[in-house]
């Protein structure tokens, strides 16, 4: 009786370990053939209409303005020395570093001045697992 309740058991282990083969390997198959190069970058095609990316530009835009609130980016140096209405994030790549960064081609109009859409290159570091945005840059695009 033990011994045909280890075979049952061997059987019944061979089944779900062919089944889990082989959606694994259905699920591999239907992925896009897209070339990664390991750590660089990759297009974001539907940045227009992506909520994460569109997130993080506002994101970015509002971080810029605290910044510039608090004298943290004051100065000389400081490539963007207005606050800016964000608009909105017009292309994005994304790159695993430590954590994901994005880098997004934001629009966005001076406030106060109420000039036109203007663009800006924005870095931002997302670490999901210590819950962390970082606004690394944020400088006028040169197109």
């Amino acid at each position: 009786m033990a011994c045909s309740a280890t075979r049952l058991l061997l059987l019944l282990s061979l089944l779900v370990a062919a089944a889990a083969a082989g959606e694994y390997k259905e699920s591999y198959a239907a992925a896009p053939a897209v070339e990664e190069v390991v750590g660089g970058r990759t297009e974001i095609s539907d940045a227009g209409s992506n909520k994460l990316v569109q997130s993080l530009g506002r994101f970015a835009v509002a971080e810029h303005n605290r910044r510039l609130r608090h004298g943290a980016a004051r100065g000389a140096s400081d490539p963007v020395p207005v606050k800016l209405a964000f608009g909105r994030v017009v292309a994005a790549q994304k790159q695993v570093v430590s954590g994901v960064a994005y880098y997004l081609k934001v629009i966005a109009r001076d406030r106060i001045a109420g000039g036109g859409d203007r663009p800006f290159d924005a870095v931002v570091v997302v670490k999901a697992w210590l819950k962390s945005k970082e606004l690394v840059s944020f400088t006028p695009s040169p197109k």
